[in-house]
């Protein structure tokens, strides 16, 4: 009963989204990413990442759902980025930019983050996000699907924040293996691993001895009452 009520949640929250999507594309009404887009540029000072980050999470909780890793789970990311403290990073997924902030604020030296987002409106409003909030200058934003985009990649990362379409969680992580993408040690942090019940994906890096891996038990962004979870996953490069 418990997941036909999960699944439910979900199904709601897809629904919603192609409802908004409509609406917008037929003018009924703005779209919804452009009303976050236009409150994170006007109500949050520029160069605060905090107060951008503030704004959007406060539409997410009393107005509608956006698929942002979130307030709750986003200081995991966080956490995680500070104990790794990581040269080199790549996020596949970028939404409205929320989670690049989250990185970009925790580097440091000459640390750098490359975003890969497949949304072109994604992708240009993502761009104006990241700019207002001042840490545009470790961010290396990239347009087009990941796997595409993946095989281009010369430079090998620390840490790879994968929240972009659920099905392609495996298949890129294999292609980013298979490109030498990986430093020893490198983390791989996996958002909504339950939400989208992804077991491809969980049983490979937990049975794989190329990677040692933890789950942590979380709730759906924006939510108090759906289950949802984080895998990270740490490479071992000589196994």
């Amino acid at each position: 009963m418990k997941n036909f009520y999960r699944l439910l949640d979900l199904t709601k929250i897809i629904i919603n989204e192609i409802i908004d999507y409509i609406a917008s594309y037929l003018g009924v009404k703005k779209f919804k990413v452009d009303i976050v887009k236009n409150l994170a540029l006007k109500s949050a000072n520029k160069n605060n990442p905090q107060g951008i980050l503030d704004t959007i999470d406060q539409y997410a909780w009393n107005k509608a759902f956006l698929m942002n890793i979130g307030d709750e789970k986003g200081l995991l990311l966080e956490k995680a980025i500070k104990e790794k403290n990581p040269e080199n990073c790549l996020e596949l997924g970028v939404y409205l930019g929320y989670s690049s902030i989250r990185i970009l604020r925790n580097l440091h030296g000459n640390s750098k983050l490359t975003s890969i987002e497949a949304s072109n409106k994604y992708f240009e409003i993502s761009q104006k996000i990241v700019s207002h909030s001042g840490l545009s200058n470790r961010w290396k934003p990239m347009k087009g699907k990941a796997k595409d985009v993946i095989p281009s990649l010369k430079e090998k990362y620390d840490f790879v924040f994968l929240d972009h379409w659920k099905d392609e969680y495996l298949s890129d992580l294999k292609t980013i293996q298979r490109q030498g993408l990986l430093n020893d040690k490198a983390v791989i942090f996996a958002d909504n691993v339950v939400l989208f019940k992804m077991d491809d994906y969980l049983s490979y890096v937990r049975n794989s001895s190329t990677f040692e891996s933890k789950f942590i038990s979380t709730m759906r962004e924006y939510s108090k009452t759906q289950p949802d979870g984080i895998e990270i996953s740490i490479f071992n490069k000589d196994d």
